[in-house]
């Protein structure tokens, strides 16, 4: 069992793949954001990739472990247990009373999975949390101060990341309305980024209005009539009329989810035999696991 002490800016239990067979009845897929990072974090704790684990944003989350546990982070977060900083990309022992601590770093989102998994009920097939609707995850809401989270039983062996995530710019196909419309240059993370999409600032694109209403794949980048296009992420609506110029490639959803606001990103075309090369390589990145020696937990007792 978790208690939930602090839980910083946004933090909610959300699974790897969300409800990607409910899409023809209106109901967005979710699951995570950056889907590699809650993947990665999963497999370096022993779980399997879709076990439910926390989604936390901008940092500021504080859990204390009632049990003891195992857990990893991944993504653009840094993590301590009792105040001590825990080695990158591996995975962490907490003794029954120790407090977790995720503090921000690079990156928007990051994610902690424990070993076991996080034990609430599927809905639709997914343990994610559909905070617009209001349902799945824990109580269908983003975690709060005194909440409790059970953790399910483990027998595997936790594992330490050898492997990479690329960095440069963010990767893009075209779109069904590529022509006249480019995304050169280089553009700023607006404030309004969130689980649904990434606006981005810089010059305004020419608007062509209202297009016939589509499905939304992920990654597609929509231009409203302001001219400010938009990545869409996890929490997309199923359908949308705006524009599509262009759509990021599923190797580099992930990279877009970490973005903050106020940081810069450009872009740059691939073919869509690049693309799925570029997939290839990031499954292959997960799979750059070892167990870990005993040198790599460090020591998690308490101060007292």
């Amino acid at each position: 069992m978790i208690e939930v002490l602090v839980p910083g800016p946004l933090t909610s239990v959300q699974d790897a793949f969300g409800r990607p067979d409910w899409r023809h009845l209106g109901v967005p897929v979710g699951g995570a954001a950056d889907a590699w990072s809650a993947r990665l974090a999963n497999r370096m704790a022993g779980n399997s990739d879709n076990d439910a684990l926390l989604e936390i944003t901008l940092g500021g989350l504080e859990l204390r472990c009632e049990t003891a546990a195992n857990a990893a982070l991944v993504g653009g977060m840094s993590v301590s247990v009792d105040s001590l900083p825990v080695a990158a990309n591996a995975v962490f022992p907490a003794r029954a009373g120790s407090v977790i601590r995720v503090d921000p770093g690079s990156g928007a989102r990051g994610y902690l999975a424990v070993a076991g998994g996080i034990m609430v009920p599927p809905i639709l097939g997914s343990r994610s949390t559909d905070l617009r609707s209001g349902f799945g995850g824990h109580d269908g809401r983003a975690l709060r101060s005194g909440d409790l989270l059970e953790i399910g039983s483990s027998s595997t062996t936790p594992r330490r990341w050898t492997g990479s995530r690329p960095d440069g710019p963010i990767r893009i196909v075209p779109g069904p309305h590529a022509t006249g419309i480019s995304l050169d240059g280089e553009w700023t993370v607006g404030t309004e980024a969130d689980r649904t999409g990434v606006r981005l600032d810089g010059r305004r694109l020419e608007a062509l209005g209202e297009v016939p209403s589509m499905g939304l794949p992920l990654g597609a980048v929509q231009v409203p009539p302001d001219g400010r296009p938009i990545v869409m992420l996890a929490d997309r609506p199923v359908t949308g009329g705006y524009p599509v110029p262009a759509c990021v490639i599923r190797a580099d959803v992930g990279r877009v989810a970490q973005l903050r606001p106020g940081d810069k990103v450009t872009f740059a075309s691939v073919s869509l035999g690049e693309a799925r090369e570029a997939l290839a390589s990031a499954e292959a990145e997960l799979a750059a696991l070892e167990a870990p020696g005993d040198e790599n937990l460090g020591w998690t007792g308490s101060h007292e």
